[in-house]
């Protein structure tokens, strides 16, 4: 009986004195080399635990061997946080991150709706009208205006007149808005007027063009010998001087086109020369045919036989 005691006391001990080892290890010691430590380590994504970097008190980066550090820091690593790691993100990239995490949008719609919105704020830009007189403060234009209206004002009159009419700040305000809306106005009328003149100087250079084209025709009566009809000038007036609703003819728009204004080049260049050649090898052959056609047949008639008597000898 007492070996059967004495074997089960032996049992319950094992386990305890295990128990005491292992809480050694929280007393003090550092934690010791584990695979299942190296696992945990992984999933904080510290591939290798011999590679661990902390930053030293200079704020300096070290890389150390997590097992040589002490039981503390061990723990503090085991148990920090992934989301306490910035990954050495910037602020910027931290809070889009953290935008794209609350709108509940996957990436691809979030960079959709990213897009779409400065597009939207692009448009919306374009759209306002600018005015030179928005670059001038409240006071500047105050003092401008009345440079334009007091030439004979002084720098120091012009400042005093300031001061006095910024003791009412309100009534001042309304001065200068007023006076902003009628340099709006003149700056609407002047970009009208502007606009007016460059279509005018648009038509007058049209028109000249326009002209000496029409002129050109009607003293071109031939090209490379070809005679050319009156519809034939129309057609190819119409092709150059014709404009559409953006003022582009059918002519300027296929040298836009890079082949064409190549094919345009090289006719220029070498059209003549070709037309010639063709004219040369039509008429070589036209001629060729002819001789063929005009050949003259000398026919040989025989003639009938003649009777000869012995007197027509003599």
């Amino acid at each position: 009986m007492d070996d059967i005691f004495n074997n089960i006391d032996n049992q319950i001990e094992e386990p305890v004195q295990s128990i005491e080892s292992d809480s050694d290890i929280f007393l003090g010691e550092p934690i010791k080399q584990d695979s299942l430590v190296d696992e945990v380590l992984k999933t904080k994504g510290i591939e290798d635990s011999s590679k661990i970097i902390i930053l030293d008190d200079d704020n300096n980066e070290q890389e150390v061997d997590f097992y040589s550090l002490s039981k503390e820091e061990q723990i503090e690593i085991l148990n920090s946080n992934d989301l306490d790691n910035d990954y050495n993100l910037e602020d910027n990239e931290i809070n889009a991150i953290n935008k794209l995490r609350e709108s509940g949008l996957s990436f691809e719609d979030y960079l959709e709706q990213y897009k779409t919105q400065i597009l939207a704020d692009a448009n919306v830009e374009s759209s306002t009208q600018l005015y030179e007189i928005d670059a001038y403060t409240d006071q500047e234009l105050f003092l401008m205006d009345l440079k334009n209206k007091f030439e004979n004002l002084t720098d120091e009159e012009l400042e005093k007149k300031l001061n006095k009419e910024l003791e009412d700040e309100d009534l001042f305000k309304k001065q200068v808005d007023q006076l902003r809306t009628e340099y709006k106005g003149l700056e609407d009328q002047y970009k009208e007027e502007q606009s007016h003149l460059f279509e005018q100087q648009q038509q007058e250079q049209y028109d000249q063009f326009a002209n000496t084209m029409i002129n050109v025709a009607q003293n071109t009566s031939e090209l490379y010998d070809f005679e050319l009809e009156d519809e034939e000038k129309e057609e190819v007036l119409s092709f150059l001087l014709n404009l559409d609703e953006s003022g582009t003819s059918e002519f300027s728009k296929l040298l836009n086109n890079p082949a064409k204004l190549y094919e345009a080049a090289w006719f220029l260049k070498y059209g003549k020369e070709a037309i010639d050649a063709l004219k040369s090898a039509y008429e070589s052959e036209i001629t060729k045919i002819k001789k063929d056609t005009t050949k003259t047949k000398i026919v040989v008639k025989e003639q009938p036989n003649k009777k000869i008597d012995n007197f027509d000898i003599f």
